[in-house]
């Protein structure tokens, strides 16, 4: 009876432990984007596919900075506490240092240069420094090109003195605007609006279809393309996460690098929408003439200059190796 009674439990035992094998990971995947933007569509529609082929993942996603703004998402995925984080190049230089001189102001000469580039070159140039920080490349995310909404009319850079701006977080930011001479006030997308309606902003630089998105011009109607930078962003795993998983498993996230181009796709295409919304709703909308953009294409030389002395290390390397990428696919 006792033996049958220590059979029973072991069966019992060895059911339990296959069930919690057939259990799905549960992999948390952090985004500042909401869910209704074209980054939000994107996430979705690559958990869809990951959950077509394979039943061993269980992917959840948090929008709209749920678990916490960019920065401290791509921290949290580094520590393993976030699994998957999708952020903009200005994150991502948080944990690459060097991956910030691709926001350099004017690298990129078209939006076809930019995806040859990132296509073909890019990743092998950062892919040692990001695992080094406790990172996975999973794939590239298109967040566009940036623009400025302010309260005030900026033509020319005349108009830029002294005008306090949002601006990104980084260096590149901080020294072109400061070349440009606009008095730049780094800060996170989750503190910028509120700093425009209290006043201690005056304008926001940021990605063309974010910045639409939310509202922006509503709050600060004149609306700048420029141009200036086009971030390219990335999706990356927790390295301590992605060690834990199987060689299905790792397929199936594949599927985030599949879909890049319907995102770049996505995001160019509404750019031009959303600007043409903004205009038809007549509010004002100005494009830098190109005497204008040599202009400011001047400041970003001397900006550029400066970011490879301060991020110093392998920075004059690594934008070697950019320079070389750029003219391969010029």
């Amino acid at each position: 009876m006792i033996r049958k009674t220590a059979l029973a439990a072991a069966a019992a035992m060895a059911l339990a432990a296959g069930l919690a094998q057939a259990e799905p990971r549960e992999m948390r995947y952090a985004t500042a984007a909401p869910e209704g933007t074209p980054w939000g569509k994107f996430l979705n529609s690559t958990v869809a596919e990951i959950h077509s082929r394979t039943d061993k993942l269980k992917i959840v996603p948090y929008f709209s900075s749920a678990l916490g703004d960019e920065q401290t998402a791509i921290r949290q995925t580094v520590r393993g506490r976030i699994d998957i984080s999708g952020q903009s190049g200005v994150a991502t230089s948080l944990i690459a240092p060097s991956f910030e001189l691709l926001n350099a102001a004017f690298l990129f000469e078209s939006p076809e240069q930019s995806d040859c580039m990132f296509d073909n070159h890019i990743g092998p140039i950062f892919a040692d420094q990001m695992a080094d920080s406790g990172l996975v490349l999973l794939s590239w995310v298109e967040v566009g090109h940036s623009y400025t909404s302010s309260k005030s009319p900026i033509r020319t850079l005349e108009d830029i003195q002294g005008m306090k701006l949002r601006i990104p977080p980084t260096n590149a930011s901080q020294f072109f605007y400061e070349e440009l001479g606009a008095n730049g006030v780094p800060m996170g997308v989750v503190d910028m609006v509120p700093a425009l309606k209290t006043g201690q902003v005056n304008g926001i630089t940021t990605s063309t279809v974010y910045g639409i998105a939310i509202g922006l011009p509503k709050l600060a109607p004149f609306t700048l393309v420029h141009h200036a930078t086009h971030d390219v962003g990335t999706v990356t795993v927790s390295k301590k996460v992605w060690d834990e998983l199987d060689d299905e498993q790792k397929s199936a996230l594949g599927v985030i690098d599949e879909q890049v181009q319907a995102l770049r796709a996505g995001i160019r295409g509404a750019e031009a929408h959303l600007l043409g919304q903004v205009e038809a709703a007549g509010a004002p909308v100005y494009r830098l003439p190109a005497a204008e953009k040599a202009r400011w294409k001047e400041a970003s030389v001397r900006a550029t200059e400066r970011l490879i002395e301060e991020i110093g290390g392998d920075a004059p390397e690594i934008w070697e190796k950019i320079t070389k990428a750029k003219t391969a696919c010029s």
